[in-house]
């Protein structure tokens, strides 16, 4: 296990922005610290200073916009914006800042008390997003309805950062299925072992029955007749929970069709291994990442019989670590769809040394890992029970109309707080494929909740309906907020070899180019304010026209705008 003892210096909020937009990624993230190599350059008019800061009309733009997030954010962080508030590590690179201690107390103790062991915030808020789909994968028989369609729990996660980050602690949280794994391989053990003793049995009595038809060739049909008749017994396929990280393709879909409608487990501790490995043995394995996560249906399309496998619906829950270089090939570009399908984190560069942990505080991790590894194997023994039952028929998630009001009016505000903040189009597929992963956190939450108040795992699943709380909701609402967060960092990540060899070209949101237009001015003044940041005049027109739609600015007359006074821009959001 790995203790990280130590945390790096780092500034929690950003308040020193007076009269200058502050530096910012291409999604729009706000890091704490100026940095020249993983941001764009900051935008400042000397000439036409206004007594507004940028991060205050963020601010103003998060409450018009976007309300709801300071409401389920309540209670979390005291300013909503300092989940989309970010740092530069020491490699230059901008990355989000940790949750808030808030956000990780809350949780139910099988989650809270495991990340408790550690002392980093990072260290933590990493975890936190392995956990989900550690836990998701040993609730096979549970479903969450998306749309049309029941759905299992399997989620997967990638978790970035530099070498000794400490990203291997990935592991300690991997290791809370080691108990289910080895139930399944033991059962598969013990299918392999009777198969031997039907196949020799089945052996000996065909050597019996030629021997017999060979010395006395007249009785041939009443031997025939009246031995044992049996089939050849057929080999079972090999199954575990925990499947392999340095295998083929070919092997993935044997062991996917063995697990049937169980989620089967994958933890990658080097992302460069599945890059590096030969899967192209009779399907790609990244297909399989595609198909995964919205179980989709997989079929080999080999000749041969014994290679021909279909699998109806495909449940696998993913967790991977790796270097920025190694995600880059794993994930070449952005417009494929695969890299929308993932939770990331992003873990800043440490340079602080960790102190060795000493005997006393290795048992202390060994007895709460091995406690609820024993919990987590309960759960998943007392969900076996519901093995072939229709999928309706399974414990799943039960949303009331008010929660779904909730979610529905806050996704269509963070779609258009995102559009305006960051307009470019990357965040639109992450935000609304996160939905699904939200269902299946609060219904994780859930099922421990339960299992705190029932105490036994057996108890927990008398009633197949399971509700959410407000306070779980709010979590959840608020940490999909903070998980786009972290995909806008890496999206900006993967782009900076591609930035450096193209055109620079600045990228700036409406509310930033808003910030260096003076009181009252034309077209013309506000195009040629654009091309002095590098901007095009169709990008200008378009900020133009989202800035008026918005109540932003006012447009007096044809080619000459305004910035409205508060008491206007509330008349005109009224209207």
């Amino acid at each position: 296990m790995t203790q990280t003892n130590s945390t790096i210096d780092k500034p929690k909020n950003s308040t020193t922005m007076e009269n200058n937009v502050p530096t910012q990624d291409r999604h729009g993230v706000i890091p704490t610290e100026r940095s020249d190599e993983g941001s764009l350059t900051s935008v400042r008019d000397d000439k036409q200073t206004t007594n507004t800061s940028y991060i205050d009309i963020l601010r103003e733009a998060q409450q018009s916009e976007f309300p709801l997030l300071g409401e389920v954010a309540q209670g979390y962080v005291d300013d909503p914006l300092t989940l989309m508030n970010a740092i530069v590590d020491e490699d230059g690179v901008t990355v989000p800042c940790a949750l808030p201690d808030a956000m990780v107390q809350c949780l139910p103790q099988m989650m809270s008390e495991p990340l408790s062991l550690y002392e980093d915030a990072d260290i933590r808020t990493m975890l936190l997003a392995a956990m989900m789909p550690t836990l998701g994968s040993a609730m096979s028989h549970v479903r969450v309805r998306h749309g049309q369609r029941l759905y299992g729990l399997g989620m997967m996660n990638i978790c970035v950062g530099p070498s000794a980050s400490g990203k291997g602690s990935v592991g300690d949280v991997a290791g809370l299925v080691d108990g289910i794994n080895e139930i399944i391989c033991r059962e598969s053990a013990q299918a392999q072992a009777d198969y031997r003793k039907r196949h020799n049995r089945y052996n000996r009595l065909n050597r019996q029955l030629n021997f017999a038809a060979k010395s006395d060739i007249t009785q041939l049909i009443d031997i025939n007749n009246i031995s044992e008749e049996v089939d050849e017994p057929q080999a079972p396929l090999r199954r575990m929970h925990r499947l392999p990280s340095k295998t083929t393709a070919a092997n993935y879909y044997r062991l996917l069709y063995a697990n049937g409608d169980n989620v089967s487990y994958l933890h990658i501790p080097e992302l460069a291994e599945m890059s590096a490995a030969n899967r192209g043995s009779f399907g790609d394995f990244m297909y399989i990442l595609l198909a995964a996560q919205n179980e989709e249906a997989l079929h080999t399309g080999r000749k041969t019989d014994d290679e021909d496998y279909r699998i109806e619906h495909t449940r696998l829950a993913l967790t991977a670590t790796g270097t920025m270089s190694s995600v880059r090939d794993f994930i070449p570009n952005l417009e494929d769809g695969l890299s929308t399908r993932f939770l990331y984190h992003n873990l800043p560069a440490k340079s602080t040394v960790r102190d060795e942990m000493d005997e006393a505080t290795a048992e202390a991790y060994r007895d709460v890992y091995t406690y609820y590894k024993e919990q987590l194997t309960d759960i998943w023994n007392a969900l076996r029970r519901f093995e072939g039952c229709p999928e309706e028929e399974m414990p799943r998630l039960v949303i009331t109309d008010s929660q779904r009001d909730l979610i529905n009016r806050y996704y269509q505000q963070f779609v258009a707080f995102v559009a305006l903040t960051q307009p470019d189009k990357d965040l639109r597929a992450p935000i609304l494929r996160s939905r699904l992963n939200l269902y299946r956190m609060l219904m994780i939450i859930a099922v421990l909740r339960r299992h705190e108040e029932e105490g036994s795992a057996e108890d927990i699943f008398g009633e197949t309906a399971f509700a959410t709380t407000e306070a779980d909701l709010r979590w959840g609402l608020a940490y999909i907020f903070y998980t786009v967060m972290q995909t806008s960092a890496l999206y900006n990540r993967l782009r900076r070899e591609e930035k450096e060899e193209a055109k620079p070209v600045a990228c700036i949101s409406p509310l930033a180019f808003l910030h260096v237009l003076p009181r009252q001015f034309t077209a013309a003044v506000a195009t040629k304010q654009g091309e002095e940041l590098g901007m095009k005049r169709r990008t200008v027109c378009k900020h133009l026209r989202t800035l008026c739609t918005q109540g932003y600015l006012l447009r007096i007359r044809q080619g000459v705008y305004s910035k409205p006074t508060r008491t206007n821009k509330k008349l005109a959001h009224a209207a």
